[in-house]
């Protein structure tokens, strides 16, 4: 069965591709920030491609949303705003790819967008099934799945880590708050573009 995993430069999304891949084919999709990160993360999502055997990578320009979600929407929600958007438009590339669940590295609480009540929101932007194979795993755990592997070097290559993380994010949020902001933006058009505009690479 086919999954598209939602792969960042960072520790803990390789290390959720590794636990799948024992059950299912993993395609990834990587959000690109630029102007927002530098171009190396690119290269280092590549490599970690190649570390876990994924042979196809999809690659999204996700900065220009970023700054219609900066321009348009409070700031304070952009993290989730950002994580639905992401889900929005994965959920319109796996139906293309035939992947049946979206796969994500997310871990309960480590970042803003990651508590309970923001994964819950994020997940009902989307009718796809998100699984979550690293949900209550301490990051020491993670870190050392990651080491084991041989990820964990080429996640900490950069340092990189989100840099349109606005200064204080809601770590709270409900589905009504968060449709009244996607409102303030064309979401459908983000997506068509988003689709429209993705670059397959195999690696």
């Amino acid at each position: 069965m086919k999954v598209l995993l939602l792969l960042s430069s960072g520790i803990d999304s390789p290390v959720a591709s590794y636990l799948v891949s024992k059950k299912f084919e993993v395609t990834a999709i990587h959000f690109d920030n630029q102007p927002f990160s530098s171009k190396k993360i690119v290269e280092q999502v590549k490599k970690l491609c190649k570390n876990l055997k994924i042979k196809k990578l999809l690659l999204i320009n996700h900065g220009k949303n970023q700054i219609e979600l900066m321009k348009n929407c409070n700031n304070k929600y952009r993290c989730i705003l950002c994580r639905s958007l992401m889900f929005q438009i994965s959920e319109e590339i796996a139906k293309e790819q035939n992947c049946k669940y979206l796969i994500t590295g997310e871990n309960l609480g480590q970042v803003a967008s990651q508590t309970l009540e923001n994964l819950t929101t994020a997940d009902k932007s989307v009718k796809i099934k998100i699984l979550r194979p690293l949900l209550c795993y301490d990051k020491q755990e993670i870190i050392d799945i990651a080491k084991k592997i041989g990820t964990y070097n080429i996640s900490i290559e950069t340092g990189g880590c989100c840099n349109t993380v606005p200064k204080n994010p809601s770590t709270k949020s409900n589905l009504w708050i968060i449709e009244q902001e996607k409102n303030k933006i064309d979401i459908s058009r983000l997506i068509k573009e988003s689709v429209r505009t993705m670059k397959i690479i195999s690696v």
